[in-house]
């Protein structure tokens, strides 16, 4: 009977409870691997909702497998992150290779720019201090990579102790458009190569959203598989910020730094003065840019065509493209030709980018001004729906595709997610939680807030907060949506005793780690902190919620979908809440032995009607009304 080999893998006295002491089934997990081998079977797509806690990664993994086993089909796996990436093959992946009888064959690829350009390293082995910034720890770092970088096998960056930032990384890395390729006196040794041969060979890809994409736009556009290996069947894991990544990745980001890129190679091949009208000319657009979007002009994003004067950059973006594709012509050396060639396509591509956002040429495309860490303009376009690309490059080219998280739903329904990634029709699947929150967890919405239109909201909420964290001891997890609020916050608790750890004052991984050894201590974070924190245990007993989490009302995107829908309240800034909300309500309870409450300081949960949509979207579980019932709950 088809799917009989699920019994022998996930039943008492199966292959897992062989290879794992302490196994026990877990029925979600279970429906989930049928589900997903049933939608393999058929040839169909499933969309399937696993709940903290149902061991998702397994479930797909198992069916996934022995497809690719059985059949000589290839798979991919696509995240949103590297921490679900590496977790896949450092455990999961090997755990099945381990214990399964048919071969596992998996490999992860990542893109260019995590791994170590050899190339890059003897630059910086030759000259160490150029491009080095001035800081102690910066320094640090860059000895601890180059020592690294003498005994590393992969050369990926994640086998570093530390997270380096990005200018650190960067002097040892580059991105794929800046990769010689082929002409690289170093592609014999490329870890990057290496990687993508190893993808070659093996069954299950893991990869990133990034990668996905890159591989659909280039397969489109040229009928091969240059990016990933051809495969058949796919899995798209934290599925919830598929949709975005693509909007993101189909779209532009245009910078003064990287239109002033070129000006280097252009000086070096006899073109001074064209370098200097490049600078000169960027930097007088890109001030004028900054200029409108601080103008009550702006308002979300580029309404009015040719909202500053653009052409002389435009113009001469264009005289630098024909410049440094002469000079490729007129090189000697591989790397030098390559190196203008690449740099002629990019001014190219930032001549037509900048075109299309100051003509608004595309009606389906939000085109705003973006600003960086130091306040700089940047250039923004993303189309305002990649379903029907999606659709068409990946559904319907793919014989099976998985797409799953544990948040796809609101209110029960996988509309909304399915709608934003043109799946039509597909399968569905809610799997069951393992979890008992009715006695595993509380839900409270205190009373006596004010509303967060109030003026007087945010020190009511700061004062709430600390409130909060002297009932629960610390133990606390505070998800804020403004940085405003988390700073307001911060100031109150940290005047009252307490060990306050905030977003910012750390790496993130290192305050998670020190969240979770210090069982007292208190994180507080913004967006990146709803999801993909796992603290299981005493550690996280508490996790507050300022508000409810709508996107910003100047958001581009959704301005954009707004001016032609009626109802984008209802078809996107509610889903998209919901979506997030039921992501930083999952931190609480990660274990069948967690015990907690998520306080919610926002009374429109109960007070508004889309709070009921809210309310449906999460798991069974009691609602007080009473700060007090946090003492009772935690003990």
């Amino acid at each position: 009977m088809a799917g009989d080999y699920l019994d022998q893998v996930f039943g008492p006295g199966g292959h897992l409870a062989h290879a794992l002491p302490g196994y026990v089934t877990r029925p979600g997990q279970i429906t989930l691997a049928r589900a997903v081998d049933n939608a393999i079977r058929a040839g169909q797509h499933l969309m399937a909702e696993g709940p903290t806690g149902t061991g998702k990664s397994i479930g797909y993994a198992v069916p996934l497998s022995h497809h690719v086993a059985m059949d000589g089909r290839r798979a991919i796996i696509a995240t949103a992150n590297i921490a679900l990436q590496e977790q896949l093959v450092r455990k999961d992946l090997p755990l099945l290779a381990a214990a399964l009888p048919w071969d596992v064959s998996y490999a992860l690829l990542k893109g260019r720019n995590n791994y170590l350009c050899l190339d890059r390293l003897a630059e910086v082995e030759a000259q160490p201090s150029l491009g080095l910034g001035d800081t102690a720890d910066e320094k640090m770092m860059d000895r601890a990579i180059r020592g690294w970088a003498r005994g590393t096998e992969a050369g990926d960056v994640s086998e570093l102790p530390f997270e380096p930032p990005a200018r650190v990384w960067l002097r040892f890395a580059v991105h794929a458009e800046d990769c010689p390729g082929p002409q690289c006196r170093q592609a014999s040794r490329c870890y990057a190569l290496r990687a993508r041969a190893a993808a070659g060979r093996a069954s299950i890809v893991v990869t990133n959203y990034h990668l996905l994409f890159a591989h659909l736009e280039v397969r489109e556009e040229t009928e091969e598989d240059l990016v990933l290996p051809p495969f058949d069947l796919a899995v798209l894991d934290e599925a919830h910020k598929a949709a975005d990544i693509a909007r993101d990745f189909f779209g532009f980001r245009l910078t003064a730094g990287a239109t002033r890129a070129p000006s280097r190679l252009l000086g070096a091949a006899g073109h001074e003065g064209l370098a200097a009208r490049l600078e000169t000319e960027a930097g007088r657009y890109f001030d004028e840019l900054l200029a409108h979007r601080r103008s009550p002009e702006y308002r979300s994003r580029l309404r009015a065509p040719e909202p500053v004067l653009w052409t002389p950059l435009f113009d001469t973006l264009g005289d630098v493209a024909a410049a440094c594709e002469s000079a490729a012509a007129a090189a000697q050396d591989a790397e030098e030709h390559a190196a203008l060639a690449r740099a002629s396509r990019r001014a190219s591509g930032y001549a037509a980018a900048l075109e299309e956002a100051m003509t608004l040429a595309d009606e389906d495309a939000a085109y705003y001004i973006d600003l960086d860490a130091r306040g700089r303009a940047a250039l923004c376009g993303r189309p305002l729906d990649v379903a029907a690309r999606l659709a068409r490059t990946l559904f319907a080219r793919t014989a099976s595709v998985t797409v799953t998280s544990a948040t796809l739903t609101t209110a029960g329904t996988f509309e909304y997610v399915s709608r934003e990634l043109g799946l039509e029709a597909p399968r569905q699947l809610i799997a069951e939680s393992p979890f008992d929150f009715v006695q595993q967890a509380l839900l409270v919405v205190p009373e006596r807030l004010p509303d967060p239109t109030d003026p007087a909201y945010p020190q009511a909420v700061a004062d709430a907060v600390a409130e909060i964290i002297d009932r629960a001891r610390g133990r606390t997890l505070g998800l804020f949506t403004s940085y405003r609020n988390l700073n307001l916050a911060y100031e109150r608790v940290a005047a009252s005793g307490h060990r306050v750890l905030r977003q910012g004052d750390l790496p993130r991984t290192a305050l998670l780690d020190e969240f979770r050894r210090d069982v007292h201590s208190v994180l507080l974070g913004t967006e990146s902190f709803w999801g993909g924190v796992d603290v299981p245990g005493e550690s996280l007993s508490c996790v507050i919620i300022d508000r409810l989490p709508f996107p910003t009302p100047d958001d581009p995107l959704l301005d954009a979908i707004g001016e032609r829908d009626p109802s984008c309240f209802h078809s996107q800034s509610l889903p998209r809440a919901v979506i997030a909300f039921k992501q930083g309500f999952g931190r609480l309870i990660r274990t069948g032995a967690d015990r907690g409450v998520v306080v919610v300081l926002d009374r429109r949960l109960l007070t508004r009607p889309y709070g009921r949509v809210f309310l449906a979207s999460l798991p069974d579980v009691p609602v007080s009304r009473d700060l007090a019932s946090i003492d009772e709950r935690l003990g």
